[in-house]
């Protein structure tokens, strides 16, 4: 442990190594609240790099990372050891104690962002004496040079080349359209029985504060929006479908198997990795339609785990 030391609060003038992911940005932790934040920073004392980080909002004795977002956790350099990693563990831990912490919860990522990584963290917090609180199921499409229609179904290859033949528009709408997207999207799920996580004044706080790291994507008939998505930069290599949806009348039409055939290409072409189309949960349960969509669209599944500690 002679070669690191734990800093409480801001890790300046250290520089991170790790990959890091848009959600423990400082710009995104201030749109999920502007107090309680607590970092904690695991610094190399020779080379002078952070090497782990987490960040925690406390509040009335619960330590949460993240506070309001898909997922928070212990972000870390792959050449940390493992017992260096489990270290910082338990040194956070200690402090948050000292902080009046009762009970800790980390929403990690879906593992598919970084099996390596998650499957580490998932034994370290184990010892630590986490259990696993809850655990969702994700989908990711992996971008890379083979076509999107080698990777999908039958059905979905028939549904893109009916779309196809149709004629649909694909197109990248400008920041300034986020509200008529979003109107868009909350109609469709209002069709449906369903709402939006989000308001508009939400969501629009939330872009206003990180504009750089939000898409708008919409397929259009003629010029007759039936289709769209906001999606998330969470890194250079990741995107996330963070909503989207098709109109009901336009169903027949397969608008979004036509939406994920262009990502796909747009992620190719702006050097993606990953395009994450979320949880498939509806009230806590697996919604099993939703994952066969999913998995039929070439989604490659993932758990994703969020841990919890009485301390």
């Amino acid at each position: 442990m002679k070669n690191y030391f734990l800093t409480d609060g801001s890790a300046d003038p250290f520089h991170p190594v790790f990959e890091r992911f848009l959600f423990n940005e400082a710009r995104h932790l201030r749109t999920q609240s502007h107090e309680g934040w607590h970092t904690f920073s695991w610094v190399h004392t020779e080379q002078q790099q952070v090497v782990a980080q987490v960040h925690f909002h406390i509040e009335h004795g619960l330590a949460a990372s993240p506070h309001r977002a898909p997922f928070g956790s212990v972000e870390f350099a792959d050449s940390l050891a493992p017992e260096m990693l489990l270290r910082f563990l338990w040194e956070v831990e200690k402090k948050l104690k000292e902080k009046g912490v009762k009970k800790v919860v980390i929403r990690d990522t879906p593992q598919l962002y970084r099996p390596q990584a998650s499957a580490l963290l998932t034994v370290l917090l184990g010892d630590m004496g986490f259990a696993v609180k809850r655990n969702e199921i994700c989908a990711s499409i992996v971008i890379d040079a083979s076509p999107w229609e080698n990777k999908i179904s039958k059905d979905e290859a028939y549904h893109l080349r009916r779309a196809q033949r149709e004629r649909l528009i694909f197109r990248q709408l400008e920041l300034t359209q986020w509200a008529s997207v979003y109107q868009f999207i909350d109609q469709c799920r209002a069709e449906r029985g369903m709402t939006l996580s989000l308001s508009a004044q939400q969501l629009g706080n939330t872009i206003q504060a990180c504009p750089h790291d939000f898409l708008f994507f919409e397929v259009c008939q003629a010029e007759e929006r039936i289709a769209a998505a906001i999606a998330v930069r969470v890194n250079p290599r990741i995107m996330y479908n963070f909503y989207y949806g098709h109109s009901r009348a336009s169903q027949p039409l397969s608008p979004i198997v036509f939406l994920l055939h262009q990502q796909y290409a747009y992620g190719q072409e702006k050097g993606y990795q990953l395009l994450d189309l979320g949880t498939s949960s509806l009230e806590n349960k697996t919604n099993f339609s939703l994952l066969n969509f999913k998995t039929q669209v070439g989604g490659n599944l993932s758990m994703k785990l969020t841990f919890e500690k009485s301390l």
